[in-house]
């Protein structure tokens, strides 16, 4: 009689569940149907109206600002006459070659004669900061859109949306992956300043989520995008410097010297269980093109490989690796992943590690990257977990 009970409730369980997968379907199919309708097309629609305004600021002089202002002189005729922000000790200095920062009392001197573009995760407070002032033309314009808004305009990519969409819920294993990339979409079309946004799906602890990753005292760890040494040097502490090697991978020249000078200042025992390459991952053993960032900075959030500027050596991860027992690879590499996971196909077919794959850099890996891993390993559960306020940090994690 137990065991009946039991299996109705986990026939009743599955039932619900399926329900739910159902649902989050029409969801997406419903979102895209009304993206279909619209006209103009949203993105182009703000730009239009911030072209119209006698001068354009953008707020915020963090380290996303950068990459935005990049997209903004990049993909758009904007002209940006001057950016503001918070901190008294920027005010009055230049950034982004010859932009003044003014304080924000001198911003709202120019009333609605100004369109403001929001560059700070903290969009919604700087927002309400603002209006407050009396100010009313305010965006968000994020990098991501900027980036994709030919993709994303496109009517015929709409249906490669959908049908990718719906087909991830299938394989998305638990609620809060599918819940995450329905909102990703949504974004992708509808994001506004006082909407969902991305703070009901933000979590902590990127690359570790306690309730999919979990650490042994033998990982053998694969950092591909080690940037300045940040990841790596947090696995070292979150493993309790307990692991058996690690292998970083670093493309960028300036980030590498970082990279050599963090694992320097380690103890010696563990410095000398940790392989570093100034090179990148790939699907073959090529020269690549990058843009460089500056000593100490990220190249670019998205898109960088294949830009004109700096070139460099990539390898293949299996072809570097050997017969390690490779057991869990992090990958955060500017829109690469796809071609990097392409080059370590038989350190994931034999030895099945834990992954965390960054998708956020084009719109088509959120769907790619979780699909091919599934393919390599068939009993990967797959995840997704988004890791900041703004569209990036958005990571495919695959476990066995």
């Amino acid at each position: 009689m137990r065991e009946l009970k039991a299996a109705g409730k986990n026939a009743w369980a599955a039932g619900q569940t399926e329900e739910r997968m159902k649902d989050y379907k029409k969801e997406i199919e419903q979102l895209l149907d009304q993206v279909g309708e619209q006209k103009p097309d949203p993105v182009a629609e703000i730009l239009e109206r911030i072209n119209g305004s006698k001068y354009v600021c953008v707020f915020g002089l963090g380290t996303i600002s950068h990459p935005i202002v990049a997209a903004i002189r990049n993909f758009t005729t904007l002209q940006i006459d001057f950016v503001c922000d918070n901190d008294p000790a920027k005010w009055g200095t230049y950034y982004h070659q010859n932009l003044k920062c003014l304080s924000p009392d001198e911003l709202a001197g120019f009333g609605n004669d100004v369109a403001v573009l929001i560059a700070t995760q903290s969009y919604r407070e700087i927002h309400e900061q603002l209006k407050k002032r009396g100010l009313n033309n305010i965006h968000v314009m994020t990098e991501y859109r900027l980036l994709n808004q030919a993709y994303l305009q496109r009517p015929e990519n709409l249906e490669v949306i959908r049908r990718n969409a719906v087909r991830m819920v299938d394989l998305l294993s638990d609620e809060q992956s599918r819940r995450i990339l329905l909102v990703l979409i949504s974004n992708w079309f509808l994001f506004s300043i006082e909407g969902a946004g991305y703070r009901g799906i933000f979590s902590r602890d990127q690359y570790y989520p306690s309730d999919i990753i979990q650490l042994r005292p033998d990982e053998v760890f694969v950092d591909a995008g080690a940037y300045n040494g940040d990841t790596l040097l947090e696995f070292v502490d979150r493993s309790g410097k307990e692991f058996k090697s690690i292998f970083a991978f670093e493309l960028d020249r300036n980030n590498f010297t970082d990279l050599e000078r963090a694992c320097g200042q380690l103890d010696p025992a563990l410095r000398n269980k940790i392989a570093l390459y100034n090179c990148g991952l790939w699907d073959e053993q090529t020269e690549i093109s990058y843009k460089s960032g500056e000593a100490g900075s990220e190249s670019s959030c998205m898109n960088v490989i294949g830009s004109p500027g700096e070139s460099g050596r990539a390898v293949r991860l299996s072809d570097i690796t050997g017969d390690a027992e490779v057991s869990f690879i992090k990958m955060d590499i500017e829109g690469s992943e796809l071609k990097a996971l392409l080059g370590a196909e038989e350190v994931i077919r034999n030895q099945k590690p834990k992954l965390a794959v960054c998708v956020y850099h084009r719109p088509e890996h959120l769907w790619e990257i979780p699909s091919y891993l599934k393919s390599l390993v068939p009993e990967y559960r797959i995840f997704l977990r988004h890791h900041t306020n703004l569209e990036y940090e958005t990571v495919c994690y695959a476990v066995p």
